[in-house]
């Protein structure tokens, strides 16, 4: 009864959907296989869906989706190339045979597959990202940044599209944008080798509010700790970037936490936000001894060098560990 009743349902799906069964099938079996990452046994099942209906576009497109996984390009592309001839609608169809141009590492019909893509669905969020990639490239700074905003309309917190896209803007010059826009990548995505660049991008614009510190064998990227206006009280936003730094600590068996607090004018209050961060810390580790914390306190602006330029910081803070070998 349950078969009848799913052989059913298919049916009146391929009705409203205008589908045909086999279609359906096809599609069911294409994301079950995306899904459980079995590509040999996808291919095989395509390569019989083929076999069976070679007028099948939809065989022929997962054949080849399951062929490119297995990084067969050259395997893969007679079968994008096939599924674009027997179906000129489908956007997804053209934009897989651009990429496997492009692993081909023809990069003219690539960018021909994409814009045919784009040309059916001008919105393709794929295909824009793509694009952008290649007009990145190619110095075409400002077409690249239209397609990455296409992408992060639909998607907004798109790691790439946010990263490239303020790439493109500081080729442009435009400091205040691209501020802005390494400002919104770092906060969504504030660890990882991107984050180190995008820091480094950052502070060249003259903007600290993340900077790299160097803890033990680690580099990492932590958030401006701040405090409240002319006060020793941490903001709880900066209680992220300290567990960070305890976290690190902890890990090592060795090691002392080096906290240096910089406040111009103000050597009191520096003193005062030095024991302040070193209390907090062992309150959030209470396994790391106090005497493996030592702070330090200036009421001098901190010099940063960054490139041919120097940067003076009326307040800051920084970090690194010392002895952890």
């Amino acid at each position: 009864m349950a078969h009848k009743n799913l052989i059913s349902l298919l049916f009146l799906i391929s009705i409203i959907s205008g589908c045909s069964i086999i279609d359906i099938n096809n599609s069911v079996k294409g994301r079950y296989y995306m899904e459980t990452g079995n590509y040999q046994q996808a291919v095989e099942s395509f390569q019989k869906a083929v076999s069976d209906d070679p007028e099948n576009a939809l065989a022929h497109y997962y054949l080849g989706r399951f062929l490119l996984a297995q990084n067969k390009t050259s395997e893969a592309l007679p079968h994008f190339q096939e599924a674009v001839s027997l179906n000129k609608r489908d956007s997804d169809f053209y934009f897989w045979l651009g990429v496997t141009y492009g692993e081909s590492g023809n990069v003219k019909e690539e960018r021909a597959y994409y814009e045919k893509t784009l040309q059916i669905e001008k919105d393709h969020p794929q295909a824009n990202l793509y694009m952008g990639h290649l007009q990145l490239k190619s110095g075409q700074f400002k077409q690249a940044i239209k397609s990455y905003n296409v992408v992060l309309k639909q998607t907004p917190a798109n790691p790439t599209a946010l990263y490239n896209r303020a790439l493109a803007l500081d080729m442009l010059g435009e400091k205040s944008a691209t501020k802005e826009a390494w400002l919104k990548y770092l906060k969504l995505y504030p660890a990882g080798r991107k984050a180190l660049q995008a820091t480094v991008h950052l502070n060249t614009l003259g903007d600290f509010s993340y900077e790299n510190h160097f803890l033990g064998s680690r580099t990492v990227t932590l958030a401006e700790i701040t405090f409240q206006q002319k006060e020793s009280s941490i903001s709880r936003s900066s209680y992220p970037s300290l567990r960070l730094v305890g976290a690190i600590a902890s890990n090592l068996n060795n090691g002392t936490i080096q906290v240096v607090v910089y406040v111009n004018k103000d050597k009191q209050l520096a003193k005062e936000r030095a024991i302040e961060i070193k209390n907090t810390l062992h309150k959030l580790f209470p396994a790391i001894a106090t005497e493996r914390i030592q702070i330090s306190w200036f009421g001098t602006q901190e010099k940063v060098v960054q490139g041919k330029k120097i940067y003076s910081k009326k307040e800051s803070v920084r970090f690194f560990l010392t002895d952890w070998k």
